[in-house]
């Protein structure tokens, strides 16, 4: 073959090539573009699918979406406003033949940037319509970049958001008249700056700062997550009949291993190997003068077991934290706080698995603080799993402190302040369940001295008050041991309140061992 035969070819290969390209771009193109604007549009009566520009890519079949908006057609009447804006969509290694003579999609990659998806919706759990697959299809990789959404329920306070998000989905797999929906992922990965969430009622902002997940290693990472009262203390328990506990939040630096997203999101199941919590603070407040509901609570370990999902979680370990208790008593002018801080503690062995219906396990708790800032103390809790009774044991001690270190709790709950005296040590231990709580406590302590304060005025110099503790001392035994006598035991007995938790059934347990340890109607 000559040059000139050659070149001639060249040339009419290259005026063929650019033939097609030119009448790809022309015709084909917004001939595409206006089939894909038809498809969606004609069968949906809700919302308008507009795409500014197709592009066809020919060598390795596939095509690029540039500029889609979807928004609501009835804007105006209120209905459920949504806006979705996507920047950019790239379909990468269509398979054609499938495509056109089987009915079946395979696409190796699909690539999703800068999504804006903003207003009002039904979510799903109110949804009327369920999205059904028309034919087979499979996809190697959905990769979505740079996800913006703020979501308002349109029927409550509710919201929902997500700020510089990353979602990456493998293998995604469709048969012909499947349902659409989280099942049909077997593998993601994901990222984001911010998700946030504003409950139902408004009362509540949930926020979780830096998270990633990864499904290859099965470990779910988060810089911080809070949960926040969009209400003061008492402007929050003015908007509840009974009351109401408020709960202030932070927990950082969470890590969770062996963590299957997928399993949570098809079946509710919690599964991990570890999780890990650096820090955790937490201000916790309640006004007692507010009338407070009866209502029967399920113990601890009923909780667990009645969870919809499985729960298998090795351990939880928590490496720092303050909690303070913040309640205004009734009667009181003013609310007294306790607090917990240099928070260390580890929970072993949290299930509802059946297989330990007949083999013999565990639940644990172990945890040392600072309360009140100055007295180390120590707890074991220890639980059978799937006991009848629900019994569980608790061992502690308290370090020296002293005594007047209470005040800040005594005087505004118990209209009582220490004047004196030193806790030496206190040691207890007793057994619980869906009954009562009974065992022992020693608590070593001198110079006990106390004066009642009277309710209206916040002082101990009225004559009432002052008569009242010159019998109180002489009631309440002021040591432990007395000198020349041997430590006394006080005994822990309580009977269980249906209509309260944990928390309040171990301290009523614990008071009732210090009443008895100070002396008979010492109360």
């Amino acid at each position: 073959m000559n040059l000139n035969s050659f070149c001639k070819i060249l040339l009419g290969t290259v005026a063929f090539l650019l033939l097609i390209i030119l009448f790809t771009t022309v015709f084909v193109e917004p001939w595409v573009r206006k089939k894909i604007q038809t498809a969606f549009n004609e069968k949906n009566k809700n919302y308008i699918v507009v795409v500014d520009k197709v592009h066809l890519v020919l060598i390795r079949p596939g095509i690029e979406l540039k500029n889609i908006t979807i928004y609501s057609k009835r804007m105006h009447e209120n209905l459920r406003e949504l806006k979705v804006e996507i920047a950019f969509m790239k379909f990468s290694g269509i398979d054609l033949v499938n495509a056109i003579f089987s009915k079946k999609l395979n696409i190796r990659k699909i690539i999703v940037s800068d999504s804006r998806i903003i207003g009002a919706v039904r979510f799903p759990e109110e949804a009327e319509l369920q999205l059904v697959s028309a034919f087979n299809m499979r996809i190697g990789s959905i990769t979505f970049n740079k996800i913006y959404c703020f979501l308002k329920n349109a029927s409550t306070f509710g919201a929902y958001s997500v700020k510089e998000g990353v979602l990456k989905l493998w293998n995604v797999e469709v048969k012909k008249k499947d349902t659409i929906s989280p099942g049909i992922i077997k593998q993601f990965d994901f990222k984001a700056e911010e998700l946030k969430k504003v409950s139902a009622d408004n009362m509540h902002t949930y926020t979780v700062n830096g998270i990633v997940y990864s499904s290859s290693s099965n470990t779910l990472a988060i810089d911080k997550f809070t949960l926040q009262p969009n209400y003061t203390d008492y402007d929050f328990t003015s908007r509840y009949v009974f009351q109401k506990e408020r709960i202030e939040a932070s927990f950082s630096h969470i890590f969770v291993h062996g963590f299957s997203a997928i399993a949570y999101l098809n079946d509710k199941n919690l599964v991990s190997s570890y999780i890990e919590i650096g820090k955790l603070d937490m201000n916790i407040f309640r006004d007692k003068r507010k009338e407070f509901k009866r209502r029967n609570k399920p113990a601890f370990q009923e909780m667990i077991y009645n969870y919809p999902g499985l729960i298998q979680i090795d351990s939880i370990g928590l490496l720092t934290g303050n909690v303070c208790y913040t309640q205004h008593p009734d009667k009181a002018n003013k609310p007294g706080s306790s607090s917990f801080n240099e928070i260390h503690a580890k929970i072993y062995k949290i299930t509802n698995d059946a297989v330990y219906k007949t083999e013999s396990a565990f639940l644990k708790l172990r945890a040392d603080a600072l309360f009140m800032g100055k007295s180390r103390m120590d707890i074991v809790l220890k639980a059978k799993i799937f006991d009848e009774q629900n019994t569980f044991s608790v061992n502690g001690t308290f370090s020296e402190m002293e005594t007047n270190t209470l005040n800040s709790v005594l005087e505004n709950n118990a209209f009582i302040s220490v004047k004196a005296g030193k806790l030496d040590e206190m040691n207890f231990s007793f057994m619980a369940n869906n009954s009562n709580a009974t065992g022992k406590m020693t608590m070593l302590y001198h110079g006990l001295k106390i004066e009642l304060i009277n309710k209206r005025t916040d002082e101990p110099t009225a004559i009432k008050e002052k008569i009242m503790s010159i019998f109180a001392n002489m009631k309440i035994i002021d040591s432990n041991p007395v000198p020349g006598k041997e430590v006394r035991e006080g005994l822990i007995y309580y009977e269980r309140e249906p209509e309260r938790f944990l928390m309040n059934y171990c301290f009523k347990s614990i008071v009732s061992g210090i009443k008895s340890s100070l002396g008979e109607g010492s109360k």
